[in-house]
């Protein structure tokens, strides 16, 4: 480990160099740590740079795999497997074919099409960022399809670095991987809340138990001599982030994710030779099949299985890159002398051009949306969303409110205690049901979609209030030429500012709300006007009436 601290001290230093240039041009960090790594490769070792590959990888994986959260996915979960299967029988069954044509070995084009069909979880989940974290459908669309082919990139780990390829070889191999799997799976359902308990709320505990996890199971992966990488996703499956005193683990993850997602986009670049006329070509070839004919596979799919063509385009554009787990495979495969060396250069030059175009198409990813709705034959999705909505035809001076959460659910309440009609309008797919049950008129589709505006009457309506946290989508309807005044959510007083000159009616703060009701509780309590016991038994009524909490 002693040789590797020189090319990582030389990788933080020119990458602070390049990044601080960057933040002034406003270019977004994995490109930059990219092209660093072009820069400092005379300066690292071909196998030094592959280890820190390795390790790199490893620990990113660990981290998605600590925020992925199996129930939230649940509702989407069956796209997604069908999705991702689509992507490797289709576009991954044509790049094998594609290859085979082209004059390559059959197992550098089995190569080839993993490359095609794997998307990057690590950079989805960089690029999509907060849009993860807002619980938005195509976000969540989105990491589930990375965590579904990261499953079956774990089986291709798993079965193109077996020793020899026979079928003891193979079954070892995938032994050893469902026993560690199995074994996540264990501590994740039984342990770990004890392990959590047992750390009675200290912070450092609780960070050091996450981290310890991943050095057990990576430990465990190395001694039954599988990829460090199947450990690493084990040892995230194995943490349950739902308890109480996760923001310590949080916040040491966080830390730990800049320094590797560092030292993973730079070792990618500093892997990328100068390439032959041949490896140029197989790196083009397979660069135009990740970035155009995957995405247009992928839209068409969710098309087809009644999604808005928005939440189509977006959630396509989130799996436009090479997966690190093609790199980890091809890495392997290289060690081992499964991989023509030109075929190996056209992967990694593949991976570091998909990434970079990745951020570019994930900056105007609503431009190309609007592009490609002019071209995309979508009847199968108006139907779909026609079939699956309920409003009154004669619905007219009514209030639309955008999206069925927290916020969207309060709404709904005011509406109806003031008898006033309304419409719900969200197409997120684990509400469906609850609108059904709540709501008399409702529409099953994405609000910027002009069929979803259709059936809710909006140009019939007399206020649309958004509750989405989406600021595109925000910035979106305010830009509509539509007849209702809109309301609009906002988190900051400077976005506020900013969607009030945008022409909003009405901008509402959730934050500046709860704080205003608070003081205006705390002031009653302060005056004698109500005693704390009677604020207590107010309090809970409205939960329990609510469904915010359970009687008993």
């Amino acid at each position: 480990m002693v040789e590797l601290l020189t090319p990582l001290a030389t990788i933080f230093i020119i990458s602070a160099v390049f990044l601080l240039a960057a933040k002034y041009v406003g270019v977004p960090s994995v490109p930059v740590y990219i092209v660093v790594g072009i820069v400092i490769a005379p300066l690292i070792g071909r196998g030094e740079t592959l280890e820190l590959a390795q390790f790199g990888i490893a620990f990113l994986v660990f981290v998605f795999g600590v925020y992925v959260e199996p129930q939230r996915l649940r509702v989407v979960a069956r796209d997604s497997e069908h999705i991702a299967a689509i992507q490797f029988l289709i576009v991954g069954g044509g790049a094998v074919a594609g290859a085979l044509l082209l004059g390559l070995r059959p197992l550098d084009a089995v190569y080839i099409g993993i490359g095609a069909s794997l998307s990057s979880s690590l950079v989805g989940r960089e690029l999509l960022g907060e849009n993860v974290h807002l619980d938005l459908v195509y976000g969540r669309l989105t990491q589930s399809i990375h965590f579904v082919q990261d499953l079956f990139a774990v089986l291709f780990v798993l079965l193109l670095s077996a020793a020899a390829f026979e079928l003891d070889a193979i079954a070892l191999e995938l032994g050893y991987g469902v026993m560690v799997l199995i074994a996540a799976l264990f501590v994740r359902v039984y342990l770990f809340d004890q392990l959590v308990r047992l750390a009675s709320g200290s912070e450092e505990v609780i960070a050091l138990t996450g981290i310890a996890l991943l050095v057990v199971f990576v430990a465990a992966a190395e001694l039954l001599g599988i990829s460090i990488v199947v450990g690493a996703f084990a040892a995230g499956a194995a943490i349950n982030l739902r308890f109480e005193d996760n923001l310590a683990l949080l916040n040491a993850l966080d830390s730990l994710e800049s320094f590797f997602t560092a030292i993973f986009f730079v070792t990618v670049g500093s892997l990328v030779a100068l390439p032959t006329v041949y490896t140029a070509l197989l790196a083009v070839g397979l660069t135009l099949i990740v970035v155009l004919v995957k995405p247009l596979v992928t839209i068409a799919a969710l098309v087809r299985r009644g999604y808005e063509v928005r939440t189509a385009t977006l959630t396509s554009l989130g799996l436009d890159q090479v997966s690190e787990f093609t790199l980890i495979i091809a890495i392997q495969a290289l060690i081992l002398g499964r991989i023509g060396p030109e075929v190996f250069d056209a992967i990694v030059l593949a991976a570091a051009g998909t990434m970079i175009t990745s951020t570019v198409t994930q900056q105007y990813d609503e431009r190309l949306f609007r592009w490609l709705d002019g071209w995309i034959p979508y009847e199968s999705a108006h139907e779909r969303t026609r079939n699956r909505s309920s409003v009154d035809p004669g619905l007219t001076d009514h209030i639309v409110i955008v999206g069925y959460g927290q916020l969207g659910r309060q709404l709904v309440r005011v509406c109806e205690q003031l008898e006033r009609p309304y419409v719900v309008v969200d197409h997120n797919p684990e509400a469906l049901d609850e609108i059904r049950y709540e709501c008399e008129n409702y529409v099953f589709g994405d609000i910027l979609a002009d069929v979803s505006r259709e059936i809710a009457h909006v140009n019939q309506a007399q206020v649309l209030i958004s509750t989405s946290p989406d600021r595109r989508v925000t910035k979106h309807l305010l830009a509509l030429d539509i007849a209702p005044d809109v309301f609009v959510r906002s988190r900051t007083g400077e976005e506020t500012n900013a969607l009030y000159e945008a022409g909003a009616e009405y901008v509402i703060v959730p934050d500046d709300l709860a704080a205003g009701a608070l003081l205006d509780t705390l002031e009653s309590v302060f005056a004698g006007d109500i005693a704390p016991e009677d604020l207590r038994r107010s309090e809970l009524r409205s939960l329990l009436k609510s469904g915010r909490l359970e009687e008993g």
